[in-house]
């Protein structure tokens, strides 16, 4: 059984999008003269041992200009706690790719036109139990001209989190939990990370509130988003077997001056964890003018001491 957690996949910079290579000449391409969409962005896919399973992601040109594009699978993991993702990469956790058939690979878009890429997972009867990850990728490489040195290749990715019946090991461990004690122009961020050391995936909650200190008035919570309305205060993100991952909330336009409370709190499986901290948060020109007076006064007490010890009558 399938069921799809995302249904919007941003274009070009979602969830695992990049460019591999630039347009040559410039003018063969304008910007938005293709562009692509997949949905569902994720897929998460219950599979049981020797059955077979189907279904599909769709991809709508949303461009000025036709493409032609296509498709493969390709195992899926990460390099780093950043989560930056892996197509390369094969272990025990990757073996999914090799299961999956398309009906077809390659495919024509016109504009403002869609179409269904449909798949099949053929499961081992042997295979063992726990995670399998991998990615639907959508590539084109078409430009506007054919005759160009070099050209665009584009890549939208729809991730497949399998859980593959049988024995499955949950488990995973808080490794840090940070708020911030006093700023100097960084981030106001909140950050957690959370290893899994089982052989399934699960999914974390992390949320940040800010309060002002003084009027304990809410100016950061959960429900804050940003102008493309997604949310700044809330993630939710996967954590794959074997890996560690951090999340972390940021509040975007902090004021440079100001004293706050911020909550942060975290749960996965079945564990919560809660951080509060007072956030003190100083311009470095400002922090610099306290730096400068507090040595300027350390220094003068010292004279003052060093003066009245010479000029202490000396007994004889």
């Amino acid at each position: 059984m399938f069921r799809k957690v995302t249904n919007l996949a941003l274009v070009f910079i979602g969830i695992l999008t990049y460019t591999l290579s630039t347009i040559s000449p410039v003018s063969a391409l304008e910007a938005g003269d293709i562009v692509m969409q997949v949905m569902p962005a994720e897929q998460e896919i219950e599979l049981s041992p020797g059955l077979e399973y189907s279904s599909k992601v769709k991809v709508t040109n949303i461009g000025r200009l036709a493409f032609n594009f296509t498709v493969s699978a390709r195992p899926y993991q990460v390099l780093n706690e950043d989560y930056d993702p892996d197509f390369s990469t094969e272990n025990s956790y990757t073996k999914l790719h090799n299961w999956i058939s398309f009906a077809q690979t390659s495919y024509h878009l016109e504009p403002n036109a869609s179409t269904d890429v449909e798949f099949t997972i053929e499961v081992p009867a042997d295979v063992a139990g726990g995670g399998q990850y991998a990615a639907i990728i959508i590539e084109t490489r078409d430009s506007q001209d054919s005759n160009a040195t070099m050209k665009t290749i584009n890549q939208l990715a729809s991730l497949l989190y399998a859980h593959v019946e049988g024995e499955e090991h949950v488990g995973g461990v808080l490794m840090s939990h940070r708020l911030p004690r006093f700023l100097l122009g960084s981030p106001f961020s909140s950050t957690v990370t959370i290893k899994n050391d089982g052989n399934v995936d699960f999914r974390a909650e992390h949320t940040l509130t800010i309060y002002d200190f003084f009027t304990n008035r809410e100016v950061f919570t959960p429900d804050t988003v940003d102008s493309n309305e997604r949310p700044l205060g809330t993630a939710n993100p996967v954590i794959l077997p074997a890996t560690s991952r951090v999340s972390r909330l940021t509040w975007e336009g902090a004021p440079q001056l100001g004293v706050f409370r911020a909550v942060s709190h975290v749960s996965f499986l079945d564990q919560d964890s809660t951080k509060e901290q007072i956030v003190f948060i100083c311009p470095v020109w400002l922090a610099g003018i306290v730096i400068f007076f507090i040595v300027l006064m350390i220094l003068w007490i010292v004279l003052r001491i060093h003066k009245h010890k010479q000029n202490k009558p000396q007994v004889v």
